[in-house]
C-alpha cells in the first residue's frame, strides 16, 4: 500500500483534474485495500479530481465509484451510473460481471416457476417476501440471495421459486410490478 500511496502524492503534486488509477488495489490485503479506496474517496470529495479507476475487481467500483463504463474486448459495452448498472445490467458483458452467480444455479430445474428479484435501493428495507406471501397467497421458496451496497444504498438479487400455479403466479407478478420491484424469470 505504501507504493500506491506515493504514487498518488506525486500524482497530487502537480495538482492535477484527473487521477487514473490503473489496477491501484490489486494484490493488497483487505485492510490495504480500504485504506487505498478510502484514501481515494477522500481525494476526490475534498480536492475535487476526478478518478478514473481501471479494474477488473466489482467491490473496487462499488465502493468508489459513482459512474462506470464496462469494457468489452476493447469497447464500451455499456455505461451509466454505478447504481443503474449495477442492479439493471444490459449488456452481456456487464450481467456476467455484476450479477451473481448462484448456488440455485447448480439444483435440479424447479417444478414450479422461478423468478430473480432485484433490489435496488428503494425497495431493500421492504419485507417482500412476507408480503408476497401474505398478500398474495403465495409459499415462497429462497433459493439465494445477495445483497451489496453501492452509493449508500442496498441493492441485491434473490433467486426464489413459486408453485406452478398460472394465477398464483401471474398474482405475484402483478403484485411485484404495482411495487416496482425487478423480476427477471430463470430459465
Amino acid at each position: 500500500g505504501q507504493k500506491q500511496r506515493v504514487a498518488i502524492a506525486r500524482a497530487l503534486a502537480t495538482r492535477p483534474k484527473y487521477l487514473l488509477c490503473d489496477e491501484a488495489t490489486s494484490a493488497l490485503d483487505p485492510n490495504t485495500t480500504q485504506s487505498i479506496l478510502h484514501l481515494l474517496k477522500e481525494i476526490n470529495q475534498t480536492l475535487g479530481v476526478t478518478i478514473v479507476v481501471i479494474t477488473h475487481e466489482m467491490r473496487v467500483i462499488e465502493q468508489i465509484c459513482q459512474r462506470v463504463a464496462v469494457i468489452d474486448q476493447s469497447c464500451i459495452a455499456e455505461i451509466g451510473n454505478v447504481s443503474d448498472v449495477f442492479t439493471h445490467p444490459k449488456s452481456d458483458i456487464a450481467k456476467a460481471l455484476i450479477l451473481p452467480k448462484s448456488p440455485a444455479e447448480n439444483l435440479p430445474p424447479c417444478t414450479g416457476r422461478r423468478l430473480r428479484l432485484v433490489f435496488d435501493g428503494s425497495c431493500s428495507n421492504e419485507p417482500v417476501i412476507s408480503r408476497i406471501t401474505l398478500e398474495c397467497h403465495v409459499p415462497v421458496n429462497i433459493l439465494f440471495a445477495d445483497t451489496r451496497i453501492v452509493e449508500g444504498s442496498i441493492y441485491g438479487h434473490m433467486v426464489i421459486d413459486l408453485p406452478d400455479d398460472p394465477q398464483q403466479f401471474h398474482d405475484v407478478l402483478r403484485w411485484l410490478d404495482h411495487n416496482h420491484i425487478s423480476y427477471l424469470q430463470e430459465d
